[in-house]
């Protein structure tokens, strides 16, 4: 087979665990009557994982969006801040 030593979006996918793509909640810390959906999302500019943040949404979160655990999103959030274009 063919190989040119670049990385296909499959590549990408398996080596993040398949979080490409998934969708999580997140309780709003300052009433619990919000949640936040939170899409994790591929940026090829960075080659990093970045989360996409909805507004709040008034309600509980439907039962098909596991929670996000607090230390996923913070790394998240800060891999975003540090990642630097090259």
């Amino acid at each position: 087979m063919y190989y040119t030593g670049e990385r296909t979006s499959i590549d990408n996918q398996n080596w993040h665990s398949g979080l490409i793509g998934k969708v999580f909640s997140h309780k709003c810390p300052d009433n619990d009557k919000y949640f936040r959906s939170i899409r994790i999302a591929h940026n090829p500019f960075t080659n990093t994982l970045q989360p996409q943040i909805s507004n709040p949404i008034y309600g509980e979160p439907p039962e098909e969006l596991k929670p996000i655990s607090p230390m996923m999103l913070n790394r998240l959030m800060r891999q975003t801040m540090t990642s630097t274009f090259h």
